[in-house]
């Protein structure tokens, strides 16, 4: 028993690292192009049921789907609301028992994960290449995890106790419910506790209705599975997950309360029409696993309209995600080319927004009122950057005029200065926050220094984002006149105050020198930066 508990952990692992590579690797492959061939595919009733429904059929388990489509909608290759009929169609496909014997699962994902894993190790396909082999290795060892759950598990029957826990339960429908839910949480498969059912049933262990109750448990199993895996997902990556353990939850209390009302009241209902459809008890058995999970999809179709309003309430996007998510940028957008520019140009705005904001969190008079981390201002300039590069490439694939053509190539200029000066300043207000953080020792002679230093570079950035919000000529001579060249005056003023600070070691002398080169970057940029508009006439 401890060495299956040992694989168990082992499988658990496994899963959660699959699940934190699919999220990571996916953003590798987010181009609009993929984007849009899977929000087609999602867009249309018919094929996102029918994605959903393969989906659960060839991997057996709705919680993997689940969480692969977690990662899918945190990278940004799905919606939310889109998602959501994939997830409650791969619970019927769940039902779908034969593709095991057409299609061996473990040996396929086994294949999938040794050979993105030699692509990986040999570099094979280059950098353009790795985000797909790393994703797949991903979804490999997810698949593998799950797998060495279920294979931890799966002697359970053939063990003394659990027989002797089998002849406990007999005639008692509800501690088969509950035995369904427990085993579960274990197992990883739905699919797998309804063959145990049916075969306990079949020996005599268990009457027809226990083993039908006990499948029924497998839903609240599921729900209980499902948000104990997803504890550890933030906002909008846990909705789906939650989503998942509701329509299951609800499904098997449905299926379980109407059992006991066939039972007490004689009318025909779930096992009735079981009774009727075959006279083989599998069978019979089968058909009762299979209204569970049309349970489940008819509760998600029932509610789909209201679902995402409810799952936003029950967990809502971080603040994180919500500067990750570009507030502007609309695909309806792109057959008006001008009108995708102007929304282009707000979300530039909005991303230049957080620059002077990041050095916000360093500086002496407003760190304190500084709402949000200046790591996570840069992680969302990094999340949406690319996201505006690409919706400008895809305007300069369609027909546009000269001029529209001249405005697209202009902005995709201004959005890769908008990155590296992100970076710059991400960079100076790391330096200068280890700096502040470290030994103070000799430090001193220099805050006032370093204080004067952030604080020019914060009045540059705002006077850069006023430009940029209002394009005016007085804005941009003024921007222009700041960030002249200004190379000879920061080593004057180097050799002034490393001559003057005796006191500063080494390493301090290096950390200084290394905010004034960035301070001269960021200088630089902001004057390409500011060519990018049309510039104001010669006084």
């Amino acid at each position: 028993m401890a060495e299956l508990l040992a694989l168990f952990l082992v499988g658990l692992s496994l899963f959660f690292y699959g699940v934190g590579g699919i999220k990571t690797h996916l953003q590798g492959l987010t181009s609009r192009r993929l984007r849009h061939q899977v929000a087609r595919w999602a867009a249309h009733p018919v094929l996102a049921s029918l994605w959903g429904f393969v989906s659960g059929a060839i991997t057996q388990s709705s919680t993997a789907v689940a969480f692969i489509l977690t990662s899918f909608v945190s990278s940004g290759l799905l919606t939310t609301v889109r998602a959501l009929p994939i997830v409650a169609w791969a619970n019927l496909g769940t039902a779908v028992l034969v593709v095991f014997v057409s299609f061996d699962v473990r040996l396929a994902f086994l294949y999938v994960l040794g050979s993105a894993g030699l692509a990986l190790a040999f570099e094979a396909g280059g950098a353009r290449l790795r985000p797909v082999a790393a994703t797949l290795f991903s979804i490999g060892l997810l698949f593998f995890g799950l797998q060495l759950m279920k294979d931890a598990f799966a002697p359970l029957p053939r063990f003394p106790w659990f027989a002797d826990l089998a002849t406990f339960l007999q005639g008692s429908t509800l501690a088969a419910f509950v035995a369904g839910a427990l085993l579960r949480l274990l197992i990883q498969s739905s699919s797998g506790i309804a063959v145990i059912a049916i075969a306990l049933a079949h020996g005599g262990l268990f009457s027809t209705e226990q083993a039908a109750m006990m499948m029924y448990g497998t839903g609240t199993g599921v729900g209980l599975s499902v948000f104990l895996l997803s504890s550890t997902l933030p906002g909008v990556a846990r909705q789906l997950t939650l989503y998942q353990a509701l329509i299951n939850t609800a499904a098997s209390l449905t299926l379980a309360a109407l059992f006991y009302l066939e039972h007490l009241s004689g009318w025909p209902l779930v096992l009735h029409l079981a009774h009727t459809l075959s006279s083989q008890e599998s069978l019979r058995l089968a058909c009762a696993f299979v209204a569970l999970q049309s349970t489940a999809v008819f509760i998600a179709l029932t509610c789909s309209r209201a679902a995402p309003r409810w799952l936003e309430q029950l967990s809502p996007a971080t603040g994180e995600q919500d500067l990750s998510r570009p507030r502007y940028l609309n695909d309806q957008a792109l057959v008006d080319p001008e009108s995708a520019l102007d929304l282009a140009e707000k979300e530039q705005v909005r991303l230049l927004d957080h620059l002077p904001a990041q050095l916000d969190t360093i500086r002496a008079d407003t760190a304190h009122t500084a709402l949000v981390p200046a790591a996570m201002l840069h992680a969302a300039t990094v999340a949406v950057g690319p996201q505006v590069q690409a919706f400008l490439r895809e305007l300069v694939d369609r027909h546009t005029d000269h001029a529209t053509t001249e405005r697209i190539l202009r902005l995709e200029h201004r959005q890769t200065l908008i990155l590296s000066l992100d970076e710059t300043v991400h960079l100076f207000v790391s330096v200068l926050a280890s700096l502040r953080s470290a030994d103070r020792s000799g430090i001193e002679p220099i805050d006032p220094f370093l204080d004067r230093l952030a604080e020019s570079l914060s009045t540059l950035l705002l006077t850069a984002t006023d430009a940029a919000r209002t394009v005016d000529p007085d804005d941009l001579a003024t921007l222009l006149r700041l960030t002249s060249d200004r190379g000879e005056l920061m080593e004057r003023l180097r050799r002034s105050l490393l001559g003057s600070a005796p006191a500063i070691d080494h390493q301090h002398k290096t950390h200084v020198f290394y905010l004034t080169s960035l301070f001269e970057r960021t200088v630089w940029l902001l004057r390409q930066l500011a060519q990018t508009w049309p510039q104001p006439p010669a006084a």
